[in-house]
């Protein structure tokens, strides 16, 4: 299964780093980067992680609790009728 070595960033809107972006903006690659080596049928909701794009990722304090952060990603898919 190929996997993209490298992934453009600049699309994807939010105050996270450029690293953090890389790591987790491009949900396919980082779904199967985690998969055991040795499963080579299609997981659970493979069809769709190949479908979504990130548009977001920010990161900012708890309201609840300041101390703590909390991570915002914005996903979009594209959803049809009838298939």
């Amino acid at each position: 299964m190929p996997v993209e070595d490298t992934f453009d960033v600049a699309h994807i809107a939010g105050n996270a780093s450029d690293e953090i972006k890389q790591t987790v903006g491009n949900p396919r690659n980082f779904f199967v980067h985690r998969r055991p080596h040795k499963i080579t049928s299609p997981m659970f909701g493979e069809s769709i992680q190949k479908q979504l794009k990130v548009t977001e990722i920010s990161i900012k304090k708890k309201e609840e609790e300041e101390s703590k952060l909390e991570a915002r990603m914005v996903f979009e898919i594209d959803v049809a009728e009838g298939e």
